[in-house]
């Protein structure tokens, strides 16, 4: 059975119904969550234009956070330039590529995705220790980061083809196990614990929208513990061990290991509420603070800015991971909706590691913190996951070819809907 039968067998909408909000289903004989609600909504597109307001927000003070980190070298003319390509990005999801090309066309991206991911493994370009980019003359990109959206596009048209009337066990989610396992095991192997680990958190964060059976999920707990203790022992690297164990314990060696983290710590302290003043921070400007221009610009934003300007930053990306969430809502399909759920929780699982990295409260990984931290490959990404939001809703609302960026008026719709009659 196709994968548009499929849908429309589930009872959810096809491509030319009127557009209708997704709500929470409580039946115990669904399998997904999220199912058609019955709320006819308007023409309008709220949520992508709040996406758009915050991202504009964020990518000004992501480079002049990033001008001040850098000291205006050219690792901030680099990123400024590296913006065209994230707003071309941007614009293409949002604006010309339909969301039933990226359900059609889904396993070709995964495969390709995967095939950079086997050259990075074999010949990619080494530095800090890691494989992670492939260079071709002076233009480098890590394919890691695309592998991001991959796994979550992935998901979306794993349950999209494989509706079931009950929920998932063990059995029915192993091919999505393997493919997940696959990814995790290219990035790992570069060494790349953060990215891969990511990957995982992103297709989980998209199952807690599909029913599991509850056995299945206890087996997955325990399995998980116990692997856990196994790739300790096993698996990684010594630094990578004394990133968990500084976390549990920073003045462990604060010269050393504990370096980083302890500055860190040190510099979003001394902000204090409002900050000691843009290009005024000691442990940035002094260059106490290390990675300041990727893992740790989050410190010099609170040491600049303080209390106040991290609470702005918070609210930021609170709306968008929001607005996301509303628009899976509202998308006319599974597939839709779980991918609309799987960008909204790139966005979030990012900006919620990198945070708590600087804060002490998660070990030290290499996951940059969303429009902030330098590196083109990681902004064309997360561009690219808001450029599918706003795709999202443009299809879901029926405004996908109507040449309308922002979505058509009332009155407009009304006299349309009244010519049509």
């Amino acid at each position: 059975m196709s994968s548009e039968k499929n849908d429309a067998g589930s009872g959810l909408h096809n491509q030319t119904s009127t557009p209708r909000t997704l709500s929470f289903s409580n039946q115990s004989n669904e399998g997904v969550l999220l199912v058609p609600g019955s709320k006819i909504k308007e023409p309008q597109m709220i949520w992508s234009k709040v996406i758009f307001v915050c991202m504009v927000l964020l990518i000004t003070m992501g480079l002049t956070n990033l001008y001040s980190a850098a000291s205006g070298t050219s690792l901030f003319w680099s990123q400024f330039r590296n913006l065209g390509l994230a707003l071309g990005a941007f614009a293409v999801f949002g604006w010309l590529v339909p969301t039933k090309w990226l359900n059609t066309y889904c396993y070709w991206f995964f495969g390709f995705i995967c095939i950079l991911l086997v050259i990075v493994d074999l010949t990619g370009s080494i530095a800090g220790g890691s494989q992670r980019w492939i260079r071709i003359g002076s233009f480098a990109f890590q394919p890691s980061e695309f592998a991001k959206i991959s796994v979550a596009i992935v998901v979306a048209k794993f349950f999209y083809t494989s509706k079931l009337p009950r929920p998932y066990t063990l059995k029915d989610l192993l091919p999505l196990g393997i493919i997940i396992g696959v990814i995790f095991i290219l990035i790992f192997a570069q060494p790349d614990l953060g990215t891969a680990g990511v990957c995982v958190i992103i297709a989980a964060l998209q199952l807690s929208f599909v029913r599991i059976d509850l056995r299945s999920l206890s087996i997955v707990s325990v399995s998980g513990f116990v692997l856990g203790i196994f790739g300790w022992f096993f698996f990684l690297h010594d630094y990578q061990k004394n990133r968990v164990l500084n976390l549990l314990n920073p003045d462990m060696d604060p010269r050393k290991t504990g370096y980083n983290a302890i500055q860190s710590l040190v510099a979003i302290g001394s902000g204090q509420f409002l900050g000691k003043g843009y290009l005024q921070g000691t442990q940035n400007q002094l260059q106490f603070l290390p990675a300041r221009h990727t893992d740790f610009i989050f410190s010099v934003f609170s040491e600049e800015h303080g209390f106040l300007g991290a609470t702005v930053l918070f609210s930021l990306f609170a709306l968008i991971i929001y607005s996301g969430l509303l628009i899976a809502k509202q998308a006319r399909d599974t597939f839709a909706s779980l991918l609309a759920v799987g960008c909204a929780s790139i966005i979030f699982v990012s900006f919620a590691i990198n945070t708590s990295m600087v804060l002490g409260l998660f070990p030290v990984v290499g996951v940059p913190l969303p429009f902030f931290s330098h590196g083109g490959t990681a902004m064309i990404m997360f561009c690219a996951c808001l450029g599918i939001l706003v795709g999202i809703e443009r299809d879901s609302l029926g405004l996908f070819r109507r040449g309308n960026p922002f979505g058509v008026s009332r009155k407009s719709a009304n006299s349309k809907v009244a010519k049509q009659a």
